[in-house]
């Protein structure tokens, strides 16, 4: 039967314990900062996804004429390279229905879909990040958004955007069931086409496109890409 404890135990309990309230504490904000970390990310997310839907709302592309009056019909554009979405069911002279039947809005022979700018500026053919004038205003551009979380911190983060028209029709038929591929973006190749294209020829120029947006803080270690697809079929 033991009926004291050695000198090394105790001096062993001792370190122990040394060691507990040394690390406890450090711990403890550890714990506190990852928490912290994950309600920060979850309100970054919330906004970027709303910062997302406010871009989706833009006009699909700048090539329509639009009567802010109401005095003549907004006419939607021709897609010459599309069966089943040009204009080819008769109408008044210049004007004409998409052979689709359930689109019942007026398009216009000779106003066809945009080339993407490719260089950023004020120019008519070039990306000024003003959505009103189309949504391929916004390719290769960058914005910075503050954000405030619930925390009540203001972040700022960069949203650097890439526009593409993609393949939009199908690629497989099998009994009731079709198929598509579309391809998202990466924070990676946020400057490379990703198997879309800016439209340089007519024939490229899709009802689809393909927004990218990469959401990026190097200091905050913030890097998230999200993208939406915008298709023309029925309107602007």
């Amino acid at each position: 039967m033991r009926h004291a404890m050695a000198m090394i135990e105790v001096i062993f309990a001792i370190v122990i314990i040394a060691i507990s309230v040394i690390t406890i504490p450090t711990m403890m904000s550890i714990s506190g900062e990852a928490s912290k970390r994950i309600i920060l990310d979850d309100d970054i997310m919330a906004r970027l996804s709303a910062q997302m839907i406010d871009k989706f709302q833009a006009r699909w592309g700048g090539e329509y004429v639009i009567d802010l009056n109401q005095s003549t019909a907004t006419y939607i554009s021709s897609l010459s390279s599309e069966s089943d979405l040009n204009c080819s069911r008769p109408s008044a002279v210049g004007l004409g229905f998409r052979l689709n039947p359930d689109s019942n809005i007026e398009c216009n022979l000779t106003q066809v879909p945009t080339e993407i700018p490719a260089s950023l500026g004020n120019g008519a053919n070039q990306a000024d990040g003003n959505v009103s004038k189309g949504i391929e205003k916004l390719n290769g551009g960058t914005e910075t958004l503050s954000i405030i979380t619930s925390t009540g911190e203001t972040l700022s983060i960069n949203a650097t955007y890439n526009v593409r028209y993609v393949p939009s029709g199908l690629t497989g038929m099998a009994g009731n069931t079709a198929t598509a591929t579309w391809r998202l973006g990466s924070s990676g190749t946020i400057d490379a086409n990703n198997s879309g294209s800016m439209g340089d020829t007519e024939s490229e120029r899709t009802h689809l496109k393909r927004v990218v947006v990469r959401f990026w803080n190097n200091t905050l270690g913030i890097d998230s890409t999200l993208t939406f697809y915008k298709s023309n079929i029925g309107g602007n």
